[in-house]
């Protein structure tokens, strides 16, 4: 067979492949604009927070306190069952056990191994108003604006008992942990790194204020996302928790109050825009990239692979799916051009990218 035959052949298969990866890939790319498109709905009032494990999202909200939905079929999520518990505005999932922070009754811990029947075990609560829950292992970590950070032991998970807190009589509103070590989100004060090997005796080691109120942190290697309630994003090193310093901050205007961070994406949740989506490849310069609003108030979000959900106060549970990274009713795509040259028996395959932008 002539080589020059057997050669286009082959590039025309590589070529083949090429289209096919394009139209089939579902994965998030920081490098194109996003516009996400809504597929489903799931009406509840006053949704706070949202987890999604194996295709069961898990909802907190001010009217029905817990919520477990099935999303399998993200086009038409239903109920799975239900646990009133008042008012919870985080939530946390461990090994078929739910860490409810209850505003009003603190931590709620529930059995949801059988999704049909959700199950409380037991409670703790001494007083304030708990914003958030973040769950390592067997301990607790609770959140209010009266106590501050307390420290939880929950190995008899019936009898959860207090060990330590930290409380220097600020505002906190959300917090993350990374290893020894919890960023605290603060209304008054921005961020506070607190030291937390020893869970008995906590203590503040470090600090960042840019003079506007925090709601949430994400800590991811030695970078923190700071969510801020008229400032946007905020970007920090803290490489050194002694000493945080400013990378880089988006800023459109909103209030944020949560961010997902996904590889070189973060998605918030601005409470009257709704969802934006920001690239943070380059940390000292992010930069939006899409975003997604149809009124309503967006509180919090969980990104699993495609899809997002968001909880809005106004419409529960919205799910929207990410479509490849493009909108096929929007003229800002990305238009791969294949230009083949053949020059005495060689292919040169040469791909373009070309970004239209209105």
């Amino acid at each position: 067979m002539n080589s020059k035959k057997v050669l286009s052949k082959h590039y025309l298969l590589v070529i083949l492949f090429f289209f096919m990866v394009l139209s089939k890939s579902n994965i998030v790319s920081a490098d194109i604009n996003l516009y996400p498109q809504k597929i489903g709905q799931f009406d509840t009032l006053f949704a706070w927070d949202v987890v999604v494990i194996d295709d069961v999202a898990y909802i907190g909200g001010t009217e029905e306190g817990l919520q477990i939905i099935d999303v399998s079929d993200p086009r038409n999520p239903t109920e799975l069952g239900h646990l009133d518990l008042g008012v919870t505005h985080s939530i946390d999932v461990l090994n078929e056990v739910a860490y409810l922070a209850n505003y009003f009754s603190g931590l709620q811990i529930v059995n949801v191994s059988n999704p049909l029947n959700p199950i409380k075990i037991s409670d703790f609560y001494d007083g304030g108003h708990v914003s958030d829950v973040f769950t390592v292992g067997d301990l607790v970590y609770l959140l209010s604006g009266e106590n501050g950070l307390e420290i939880i032991n929950c190995s008899d998970i019936r009898h959860p008992t207090k060990i330590g807190e930290y409380n220097d009589g600020g505002l906190p509103n959300g917090f993350f942990i990374k290893g020894d070590l919890a960023y605290i989100a603060e209304y008054y004060a921005g961020l506070k790194i607190v030291n937390i090997s020893d869970p008995f005796n906590p203590s503040k080691i470090g600090g960042w204020f840019n003079g506007e109120g925090a709601y949430s942190v994400k800590v991811i290697d030695n970078i923190a996302y700071l969510c801020y309630s008229s400032n946007g994003l905020e970007i920090l090193n803290v490489s050194d928790p002694n000493l945080p310093t400013t990378l880089g901050s988006f800023n459109n205007g909103g209030i944020v109050y949560f961010g997902f961070i996904l590889d070189d994406i973060a998605f918030l949740s601005d409470d009257n825009d709704g969802l934006e989506i920001v690239n943070i490849s380059d940390p000292t310069n992010p930069w939006k990239m899409g975003g997604f609003n149809d009124g309503g108030h967006t509180r919090n979000l969980f990104v699993d692979n495609d899809l997002v959900f968001l909880t809005d106060f106004d419409d529960g549970l919205e799910i929207l799916i990410l479509s490849n990274g493009l909108s096929p009713q929007n003229p800002n795509l990305i238009i791969p051009v294949i230009i083949i040259v053949i020059m005495t028996g060689l292919v040169t395959i040469i791909i373009v990218k070309y970004r239209h932008k209105k």
